[in-house]
């Protein structure tokens, strides 16, 4: 037996212990959070031993990984994963392969992905991602953008944060959701919204960890903050909370518009930031809430620029965009919040208009709490105490939850710009325990020398997809995750921080736009697919859609870690590395202020390879060598660091959290070095209540709200079948969408059989038994779910967990590893006319199902019984009731 050693606290990377062990710092990428890791390999055998947290960041090993990583390493070494490239023999769904080399297959899928470029255009090809498993975005960005790709990547971040990210850059020019403030200490005002802090990345992770000490009963009384939790199931935090708002899902929006009618109504809003550091003050059309510019009163004035009523003058005053100020930077301008104000045109008409903030403030009236209550499921006086602890309490910080609130389909958008319109307006924008506005890296100087480490957008070359090819995106119509909104974010991103605007989840196809190329050719004929780490069975909408449009391609590569049902339909599966065979480098998704870093830990299991060395392989196959300079990952993530002052490869992956400068706070009021105030990364400079990126895309920029896709409101005679509430999601943290199902790996047991949560008195009306087998059924389909009935979650509401599926089921048809049977995605709708019209989002939350066991429940006679049979004196209910012997019944 071994004997347990103490890593040294300095220990440098490739430390060898007294055991022969050699511990390498690696990055986990078993979930978002990338936490620092010590792997230890056994020299003698070349095995992971042991895995350990980086002591150093105080890292905890969660549920996914076990005690001294022994999940991790049971999944490294599985008899079941695949380590050697393979090739379908048969036909689609038959799941009859091949081992072949890799190169050979690497040869081969360039060869066909040549002849269908040639045949069809490089349109054709579509990239599939899944959840964020790897630090190689930039990869696949650089080698579909050389291939002549339009920028085709269907994700499920379509419903989650990547959309959520692009709305807060266009608002206040970086991503603020987030799940956890940079500085809790500061944070009096914790809400959590949609967001199970406990599951999502483990109770052992760092965010539950920092939210349970910030909210430990321990602290002084006068140092103990709030808590707000949004979510119509009783979490973990709304067991803590102070505020439980249990709305119905799909209403998210509503309770937004709600908070911000209060706070501007009891004039709870910061008014001092309002007026400095927002476009609240500029001036909009009242007729159709157009935001006016200067070229529109004054010709020759510049389409950039905006208006505000000067109190001073009793006229417009002209707000210069380019250098943050006023044109006239002699003008002695007294700003105005509110009011109404007659504006003469350039064409000499005269128009009334209203400062934005009364514009919101007009939109937001129709949502007085006193109407939204009925709509939410929320009782008056816990919606209007929520809004003023919020704006009243302060630093509040406003967690994101799937689809910026737990919001999804027609109000997904206006969701997450309400939810921003609520930072700005209570001034928790970049404060300490608020909502932090992160930078790349320490702003350039005159010379235009970065100091800090490449960045992704810096190895994209989006530059090379020209016009021609950016219109011809899957998606293009939904203009903010498409072309049209990226360009016009990215020019004040790179305005101000002197690099392009990252494509990686912020330029998403369409993935129901996909679909359809592939069914009907429309708006061209989409033939070939590369999906890497992703399993689109089990996280896109309509699975049945998606199986057909898979079996219809003329090429489909999945790099894996599992024969998954996506897998199993594939042409060719690469085998892939996972985090411990792998080295890291990123500021993961480029949409933090720090990078991350981690070396190879262990030798590569078979044939198993890095996603990176893939899309270099297939490039140089397709005439990209040139662009592609690394002879190995390991000399790419080094090539990253080299302009950076002081930092080594190993130096790197000991810190594995990198910080290129300090953490600082208000940097909107920082003074840049041409003497102009730094500001936000807008069209504006100033933080956007008004997003006037939304309005040049056509879209209304004041949030509004529509009611569910499926409803009582919306949909009434729907509502008279289907009687339930369905919401998707609710993961479990050792599952995680659709990983971790593989039996002997440690994770499963925990959750062994897809759950659907209940409140105890829907099942009691249904026949309904705790942990037995029903039917949620809606009119797309249904599947096979175990009840877990209680009483925490709200009446007419159910919970089905998503993207199951059973590995231990044969892959071939018609079983397809039982993607069809207990997948809540079967159930989700596609259609067009549910998904947001600005970003694609599609109904994930608020649907309508109804619930039944899959037994008939009159065979169950042991439970059972008719009116009639009580008047059988020796019937068991009678006896049962005569036995009870309780005070109360012998009192009757």
């Amino acid at each position: 037996m071994t004997k347990e050693v103490e890593l040294p606290y300095d220990m440098p990377n490739g430390y060898i212990d007294e055991n022969n062990v050699r511990w390498r710092y690696a990055t986990c990428h078993f979930c978002h959070l990338n936490c620092s890791l010590c792997v230890g390999v056994d020299l003698a055998t070349d095995k992971i031993v042991e895995i350990r947290g980086n002591h150093r960041n105080g890292v905890v090993l969660c549920d996914r990984m076990g005690e001294k990583g022994i999940n991790a390493i049971k999944m490294h070494y599985h008899p079941k994963r695949i380590n050697h490239a393979l090739k379908r023999v048969g036909k689609k769904g038959e799941d009859k392969w091949e081992e072949i080399p890799y190169e050979q297959a690497l040869d081969e899928i360039a060869a066909k992905l040549g002849e269908l470029r040639d045949e069809y255009g490089p349109e054709t090809m579509v990239v599939s991602e899944g959840t964020y498993r790897s630090d190689h975005l930039w990869a696949r960005s650089r080698f579909s953008n050389l291939f002549g790709n339009p920028g085709n990547l269907i994700d499920p971040g379509q419903v989650c944060w990547c959309w959520n990210y692009t709305v807060n850059m266009a608002m206040v020019g970086w991503p603020v959701e987030g799940p956890y403030p940079v500085s809790p200490q500061h944070t009096k005002t914790f809400v959590t919204w949609g967001k199970r802090s406990s599951e999502s990345y483990g109770p052992q992770g760092p965010l539950w960890r920092g939210m349970s000490k910030a909210l430990s009963p321990y602290r002084p009384a006068a140092d103990q903050p709030r808590l707000i939790q949004i979510d119509p199931v009783c979490t973990t935090q709304s067991l803590q909370a102070d505020t439980w708002v249990n709305l119905y899902p799909g209403t998210d929006a509503a309770l937004a518009l709600s908070w911000i009618d209060t706070i501007i109504k009891e004039e709870l809003y910061d008014e001092d930031f309002l007026l400095n550091w927002t476009n609240g003050i500029f001036l909009v059309r009242k007729s159709d809430n157009y935001m006016l510019h200067e070229d529109e009163l004054f010709k020759g004035g510049s389409h950039e620029n905006f208006v505000a009523w000067n109190a001073k003058t009793g006229k417009p005053e002209v707000w210069n965009s380019d250098v943050c100020y006023w044109k006239d930077a002699d003008a002695d301008v007294e700003r105005v919040l509110r009011g109404t104000f007659e504006v003469t045109m350039a064409d000499g008409s005269v128009v009334e208009c209203y400062t934005a903030f009364d514009a919101i403030a007009e939109r937001t009236s129709h949502y007085p709490a006193e109407k939204v209550a009925p709509m939410i499921g929320v009782r008056v006086e816990k919606i209007l105490d929520s809004a003023r602890t919020y704006a009243t309490n302060g630093p509040a910080y406003i967690s994101w939850g799937l689809g910026g609130g737990d919001q999804a389909g027609d109000n997904a958008t206006n969701c997450c710009v309400a939810k921003t319109i609520l930072r700005i307006i209570t001034g928790n924008i970049d404060n300490p325990g608020g909502e932090y506005v992160g930078e790349p890296g320490p702003l350039p100087d005159e010379s235009g020398i970065k100091t800090f480490p490449v960045r992704d957008c810096e190895l994209e070359l989006a530059h090379l997809v020209t016009p021609e090819r950016r219109e011809k995106l899957l998606g293009n119509n939904y203009r903010i995750m498409g072309w049209p909104g990226f360009e016009a974010i990215g020019k004040c991103y790179e305005k101000m921080y002197g690099i392009p605007r990252p494509q990686v989840h912020q330029l998403l196809g369409n993935t129901q736009a996909c679909w359809k190329a592939i069914e009907e050719g429309d708006p061209y004929p989409v033939t070939a697919m590369i999906a890497w780490g992703s399993n689109p069975l089990a996280w896109a909408p309509n699975t049945k859609r998606v199986y057909e449009c898979l079996k219809k391609l003329k090429l489909l590569v999945v790099m894996e870690y599992w024969k998954t049902p996506t897998a199993a339909l594939a042409d060719y599966i690469l085998p892939a590395c996972d985090p411990l065979e792998r080295p890291f480098s990123g500021p993961g998704e480029d949409a933090n202020d720090f990078s991350l870093y981690g070396d190879r830990a262990s030798t590569p299991v078979g044939d198993r390879h890095e996603d990176w060395y893939v899309f270099k392989g297939l490039g140089c196959r397709l005439g990209q060598e040139e662009y592609w300079p690394w002879e190995t990952y390991e000399d790419a993530c080094k090539f990253r660091i080299e302009r950076t002052p002081g930092l080594d490869w190993d130096t790197a992956c000991q810190t594995g959290t990198y910080f290129p400068g300090p953490t600082h706070f208000y940097k909107y009021a920082e003074k840049l070095w041409n003497g102009q105030t730094r500001g936000f990364a807008t069209p504006s400079r100033l933080a956007e209540v008004f997003p006037t990126v939304m309005q040049d895309l056509g879209y209304d920029p004041i949030p509004d709200y529509v009611h569910p896709y499926e409803s009582p409101e919306r949909t009434p005679e729907l509502a008279q079948k289907y009687d339930l509430r369905l919401t998707t999601g609710g993961r479990n943290s050792t599952l995680y969408h659709s990983e971790n199902r593989v039996p002997g790996q440690g994770t499963r047991s925990v959750q062994p059989w897809p759950p659907l949560h209940i409140h105890i008195e829907d099942a009691r009306a249904r026949g309904i038994r705790q942990g037995e087998w029903v039917w949620v059924e809606t009119t797309r389909g249904r599947i096979r779910m175990k009840a877990q009935v209680d009483q925490g979650i709200k009446p007419g509401v159910v919970l089905a967990q998503a993207s199951w599926w059973f590995p231990e089921l044969p892959a071939e048809e018609p079983w397809s590893q039982g993607v069809f049977e207990s997948n809540a995605n079967v159930l989700t709708p596609d259609t067009e006319d549910g998904l947001d019209p600005m970003t694609g989002n599609w109904w994930t939350r608020g649907l309508l199902c109804r619930v039944y066991p899959c037994i008939d429940a009159e065979d169950r006679s042991d439970t059972y019984a008719r009116a009639g049979d009580f008047e059988n004196p020796d019937n068991q209910f009678v006896r049962a009731y005569d036995e009870l012997g309780f005070w109360d019944v012998k009192k009757m």
